[in-house]
């Protein structure tokens, strides 16, 4: 886990969106590893206790010395801090894992009556209209299963896909850091410019999307005195989240779940 040569990537090949999420993601998973804690990651990372200290203590230090700014950093230093991230990200994994996968089930248990009543209402509009989407019908007549509802949650969040797409429109990133922004302004880019291919795919479209809106819906709230917004969805979490869905695979880093 602490070979440098085989987790470290070419400079070369990080993007400038995957550069500016790494300075967002190096202080988020050092936070991370302190609220988890070395004897936690030292158990499920299979790493020595000491070997993990010397490791928290190293990225502690780089942590400090962080600019705001991408183009401050040289390129020999970009290849420290992606395998710094990579590392870090697999800590935090391993000792996350258990908790990723019951929150996953949670959404899902928590969104299915959303769906539900989400999906029912459009098919009711739609027989009110004389017009009926046989899949959405079959959709809600088959009996639940773990199975089945995820498969009505997704449909439901693709339904939403147009609606939330119209809104990305008015999501104003004036309040986010200059990182922040970078990362927002390219999964907004990346939404518009995969919409129309059309691909087969949308999954990954439809986190994203839904991601950005829920971003905007926060940066509006903070605005408000009146409407708390809890840590759970805050901007840096939100913007966390973006970045891990555009750059995860180009940085390397370790998946939970």
């Amino acid at each position: 886990m602490t070979d440098q040569a085989g987790h470290a990537r070419a400079v070369g090949a990080l993007t400038e969106g995957a550069r500016h999420y790494v300075l967002i993601l190096f202080p988020r998973l050092l936070k991370d590893i302190r609220r988890i804690g070395v004897p936690e990651v030292v158990r499920t990372s299979g790493l020595a206790e000491k070997e993990v200290t010397s490791l928290y203590f190293h990225f502690a230090a780089i942590a400090r010395l962080l600019p705001d700014d991408p183009d401050r950093i040289t390129p020999d230093l970009w290849e420290h801090f992606t395998y710094c991230v990579q590392v870090m990200s697999g800590m935090v994994s391993a000792a996350s894992l258990d908790d990723m996968v019951e929150a996953r089930e949670q959404a899902v248990r928590k969104y299915l009556p959303q769906a539900r009543e989400s999906l029912e209402q459009e098919f009711e509009e739609q027989r009110h209209e004389g017009t009926v989407d046989f899949r959405l019908a079959g959709l809600l007549r088959q009996a639940d299963s773990p199975a089945h509802s995820r498969e009505l949650c997704m449909e439901a969040i693709r339904r939403e896909r147009e609606d939330r797409f119209e809104s990305l429109k008015a999501l104003n990133t004036s309040r986010l850091n200059r990182n922040q922004a970078y990362v927002v302004e390219s999964a907004r880019a990346y939404v518009v410019r995969e919409m129309a291919a059309a691909p087969e795919d949308f999954a990954t479209i439809d986190l994203v999307i839904r991601l950005l809106d829920l971003l905007r819906a926060v940066l509006i709230m903070e605005n408000r005195p009146d409407s708390p917004v809890s840590e759970d969805v805050s901007v840096e979490r939100i913007v966390l989240g973006i970045g891990n869905v555009l750059y995860r695979k180009e940085l390397g880093l370790a998946l939970a779940g």
